[in-house]
């Protein structure tokens, strides 16, 4: 990471803060309940995509192209993709992942 406050940032959206859950305990809240045969694969890519995401997320405000109202509406939309199945969470995430992609070209 470029400094030092950028990587305060990456940790505080990777572990949270006393007010806000962070990327890892979200990971698991969406993890929680999955079968062993899906959660090892969903997990990879969840942790995949919480690097690239939070890498840019704590780049300075002003240069950055994911901002907190995108990461909450994508918690809200993994949330949902979970509650309807392991196919649709696969799904979604790699729907994530391709938009995070493109916005970071």
């Amino acid at each position: 990471m470029a400094n030092k406050d950028q990587q305060e940032w990456y940790k505080k959206f990777y572990e949270g803060t006393f007010l806000v859950k962070g990327w890892k305990a979200r990971m698991n809240e969406i993890l929680k309940g999955l079968p062993p045969e899906e959660r090892g694969n969903m997990g990879n890519l969840l942790e995949n995509l919480g690097k690239k995401i939070g890498m840019e997320w704590a780049r300075e405000n002003n240069v950055r192209k994911i901002d907190t109202a995108q990461l909450q509406r994508w918690g809200r939309d993994l949330q949902n993709a979970r509650s309807e199945g392991p196919k649709a969470l696969a799904g979604q995430i790699r729907r994530l992942n391709e938009q995070v992609e493109k916005m970071l070209v």
